[in-house]
């Protein structure tokens, strides 16, 4: 009888997983970035730098949106007014949406360095054919040109429509160095640790 409680709420969970993934059809990412050597030289002197968020068309345009919310400076702040280009909407003190009606979106922001510098993610994943959507995050300096780091295209991090959780991550390098992009589990990795702990400690019960 046991064992069949143990089974019934294991398909249950996975039921609940299951359908909240077929309801959401996206993958949600929450990316802090240690952006405090920005504070020091080398590095301080390419102030003032810039947050960069690109989101780049697969191939098929309208089928994907990409929003980025919770803003934290960690201590900083942005300045000035978002610079966008192609399919974004939206403000700092509530959400961007791109919305993949351009093959090419950006939004940049300047902003002044605090300890860390977080925010989310949440990009959908509807098939884009062989070539992914990818959104990609950079942080640029006072000549709008990223610094340079470990990652493609000197990016710190980079998801790509088609293979959720699959992240490219790259580290800042030379004067940057100590720049460092870390994600976080989403929301759904999360309830999957979740229900496996709740079924281990309900066999070890048993």
């Amino acid at each position: 009888m046991k064992n069949n409680t143990i089974i019934n709420r294991t398909i249950a969970c996975a039921a609940g997983l299951v359908l909240s993934a077929a309801t959401t059809q996206a993958a949600l990412y929450h990316v802090s970035i240690d952006t405090a050597a920005l504070l020091l030289p080398p590095a301080s002197s390419g102030a003032p730098f810039s947050l960069d968020f690109q989101f780049n068309d697969g191939g098929t345009l309208g089928n994907n949106t990409a929003v980025i919310n919770n803003f934290n400076f960690g201590g900083g702040q942005a300045t000035g007014t978002p610079v966008t280009f192609g399919g974004v909407t939206g403000d700092l003190s509530s959400s961007f949406t791109f919305d993949d009606s351009a093959f090419f979106s950006e939004l940049y922001l300047t902003f002044t360095p605090g300890a860390t510098l977080s925010f989310d993610v949440n990009i959908s994943e509807n098939s884009d054919g062989p070539t992914p959507d990818s959104f990609v995050v950079s942080i640029l300096d006072d000549a709008l040109i990223n610094i340079p780091t470990s990652g493609l295209g000197n990016s710190l991090f980079q998801v790509g429509n088609d293979n959720p959780g699959v992240v490219t991550l790259g580290t800042g390098t030379g004067a940057y160095s100590g720049v460092v992009a870390v994600p976080e589990p989403s929301a759904s990795l999360l309830g999957v640790f979740a229900c496996g702990l709740g079924l281990l400690r309900r066999r070890r019960a048993a």
